[in-house]
């Protein structure tokens, strides 16, 4: 499919306030929203994800009469799923959010059909707090998984990250272990790529391996359908994201061309000017998720090429700067929490569609007005 165009009317008078992915255009209650200039392409099976902010007086009924393409959508809206559905299909979602979020994700065949999408939750993620199981891989040595102990407390599918480390570092991974239980303990379950003892698992390290962490997501997608699984039917695979450090960060933002990725982290990096280690700036063309961009200052190696790389972004993009943090403060220093609290509001914002979470990332009030943070944000 080249070019997608959605339609639907909003039933109770609800408007579009702020639209990402897309560019909309709403008369009375019709509304509709046509590609950005980076997802327009959409191969047979795939999907081209787009979200906004709305208001309404009263009620807020989710709309019914959804067309693509000018031809009508003849499913129906159904109940929520935990795990995704097995045939293309159009997913909005509108609830008493402030942040309604819908998916497009445009069929192959002239009939797809809608299907709601799970309430976003009222309750920020950072405000959770569980106990944190990290556990080797099941099947393989290749992956360290942290995940809340008891997947059932979190009390809805979990969404995922796959998480690449610094220096590409694809066997130790001790260095993450404080940062990425911190994000697990808030509801998230983290694929890391790096044995749990450290042992070799044939993988080098060294280098970029993009493929680490999209096999990552294969591998989430296999636990998801494993009944012996403590996490079978527990994940949200429609709320994947990836994530990095440094070296791993160029791994993130390759990955993130996946399109089962909604949304990437790129801590401390970016893509060179000189195309080092084999993937040039052009990359950041292929992005078609917000992307987080985030540097510890000027002593951080990485800062002026992360402020290129987010200059360069055509997606909905947040340059998020510590001027204390260097390039390890994040990871192991002492804006560790502060740090790893920006990535899992950002996610929760990304991912979620949590509005208290979007305020924070977004809002003059929220990251940016804490001591020694500045924050820029840009296409959202």
């Amino acid at each position: 499919m080249n070019g997608w165009r959605l339609t639907w009317s909003f039933p109770a008078g609800q408007t579009i306030t702020q639209l990402w992915n897309g560019s909309p255009a709403q008369s009375g209650s019709q509304v509709t929203v046509t590609n950005a200039s980076y997802n327009d392409a959409v191969p047979s099976g795939g999907s081209a994800d787009f979200g906004f902010n709305g208001s309404w007086n009263g009620s807020n009924p989710v709309p019914s009469d959804f067309a693509l393409n000018g031809v009508t959508c003849t499913g129906g809206v159904t109940s929520p799923s935990p795990t995704p559905s097995p045939t293309p299909s159009l997913t909005p979602s509108l609830t008493p959010s402030p942040s309604p979020s819908p998916t497009a994700s445009p069929s192959p065949s002239a009939s797809p059909s809608p299907s709601a999408s799970p309430t976003p939750p009222s309750q920020p993620a950072i405000d959770n707090n569980f106990p944190v199981t990290r556990e080797g891989a099941y099947g393989t040595n290749r992956y360290t998984v942290f995940r809340p102990t008891n997947p059932s407390a979190v009390g809805r599918p979990m969404p995922v990250l796959v998480f690449g480390n610094g220096a590409c570092a694809h066997t130790n991974g001790s260095e993450v272990i404080q940062a990425l239980t911190f994000i697990a303990s808030r509801g998230f379950v983290v694929v890391d790529t790096a044995s749990v003892d450290g042992s070799s698992n044939g993988v080098q390290s060294g280098s970029p391996i993009p493929s680490l962490l999209t096999d990552g997501i294969s591998w989430a997608e296999r636990e998801n359908a494993r009944t012996a699984s403590p996490l079978y039917q527990r994940l949200d695979l429609s709320r994947v994201a990836a994530a990095g450090h440094s070296c791993g960060g160029l791994e993130a933002l390759v990955a993130a061309q996946d399109r089962r990725v909604k949304s990437v982290v790129s801590l401390d990096s970016g893509f060179f000017a000189d195309g080092s280690f084999g993937y040039p700036r052009s990359e950041l063309s292929k992005l078609h998720t917000p992307v987080m961009f985030m540097d510890g200052g000027s002593s951080d190696i990485a800062y002026d090429n992360t402020r290129a790389n987010y200059d360069l972004a055509q997606v909905p993009a947040v340059l998020a700067e510590q001027s204390q943090a260097g390039h390890v403060g994040f990871i192991t220093g002492a804006q560790m929490s502060e740090g790893m609290t920006a990535v899992v509001q950002f996610l929760d914002m990304t991912l979620n569609g949590n509005a208290t979470a979007r305020s924070y990332i977004l809002g003059s009030s929220g990251l940016a007005a804490r001591a020694s943070w500045t924050v820029r944000s840009k296409n959202f």
